[in-house]
């Protein structure tokens, strides 16, 4: 079975984190960190985290379920 559903603490606009300078890292190390493009997987094609929103553990537990293994975030100044 997939780990359950995650909702994640919104810390930033969605156009903020699109258009802030990222980097792509792999998903075990994006807890805590602010997504910056949006990541979907298919199935089920529903966005596990939105841009703007902090990872948690569960988070990279779902992403990982679905085979995603490197997440862009925002980068760290």
């Amino acid at each position: 079975l997939a780990p359950n559903y995650v909702k994640l603490k919104k810390v930033t606009t969605i156009r903020k984190a699109v258009f802030s300078p990222y980097e792509e890292i792999l998903t075990e190390n994006a807890e805590g960190r602010i997504l910056s493009n949006l990541t979907l997987s298919c199935p089920p094609a529903i966005p596990i985290a939105v841009s703007g929103e902090k990872l948690d553990e569960n988070a990279i537990k779902l992403l990982k379920y679905y085979g995603i293994n490197k997440v862009k975030v925002v980068k760290k100044l």
